[in-house]
């Protein structure tokens, strides 16, 4: 599984220290604190390779054919190193998620990216103070949705009809494919039949709405029982700026 992109001066810090040649140490600490297996095209990969080792190096196919699990290869035949070309190996990868050297880099892409000078977290966690914009939190978490088979979300507060309103909205505004599952687990004003007419109306069929206890203080979007976004202040401030806003995502 590929999990992360790297930009290009990253791969070429990354297989620097793979094959021991000179690299810097703090480029290395910074990348490996951030550090999950890789998407890298075939002509990327061969590219470092004979860069570093020459061309006639027997270790040169090995590695092309064993990663040994840092990176997945994969095959691309344009221009490598646009932002066509980033756009395309983001949407290959598990996290939506650049990883760059600066924080500088890519900023007229619009996916998330982490730069390895960032503090790291559990996988990737990001705070919206009051006031601040939502747009691009929504992209990321809807990138991370958009092709599961089954979402699961829980938020003790769901089932306000401001806030499932605003949900359907999200989803079917980013086409979200009408076939997914769709687990839902909360309370509030609406009971389950309504939060599931809701939804029916809108074409989604697959929606099974649940009550939860009124003592669960956790709020998560499960992405096909592997990935896990805690919504710390739920799911309703991801709508609403006047309130303060975390996630933060892991693997389950």
């Amino acid at each position: 599984m590929a999990y992360i992109v790297l930009e290009q001066n990253l791969i070429e810090d990354f297989f620097k220290f793979y094959v021991n040649k000179e690299y810097s140490s703090l480029t290395i600490t910074n990348l490996l604190n951030h550090f999950k297996p890789f998407i890298i095209t075939d002509i990327q990969l061969k590219e470092q390779l004979i860069k570093l080792l020459g061309e006639e190096n027997a270790l040169i196919q090995k590695l092309m054919v064993n990663s040994g699990g840092f990176w997945k290869i994969v095959k691309y035949d344009k221009e490598l190193y646009t932002n066509e070309f980033y756009k395309e190996m983001l949407e290959k990868s598990k996290y939506k998620i650049l990883l760059t050297k600066h924080p500088s880099s890519f900023n007229n892409l619009d996916y998330h990216k982490i730069c390895i000078q960032d503090k790291s977290t559990h996988f990737f966690a990001n705070e919206l103070k009051s006031g601040n914009s939502r747009e691009k939190t929504k992209k990321h978490i809807f990138s991370l949705i958009k092709n599961a088979n089954q979402i699961t979300i829980i938020d003790r507060f769901l089932y306000k009809v401001d806030v499932i309103n605003k949900l359907v909205k999200w989803f079917n505004e980013n086409e979200l494919k009408k076939s997914i599952k769709i687990s839902l687990k909360g309370n509030g004003d609406l009971t389950c039949d309504e939060v599931k007419t809701i939804f029916k109306q809108k074409g989604y069929n697959e929606i099974h709405p649940y009550p939860i206890d009124n003592t669960i203080h956790d709020r998560y979007i499960i992405i096909d029982d592997n990935i896990s976004i805690n919504l710390t202040s739920g799911l309703e401030n991801l709508f609403n700026i006047k309130k303060d806003f975390t996630y933060i995502i892991s693997e389950k």
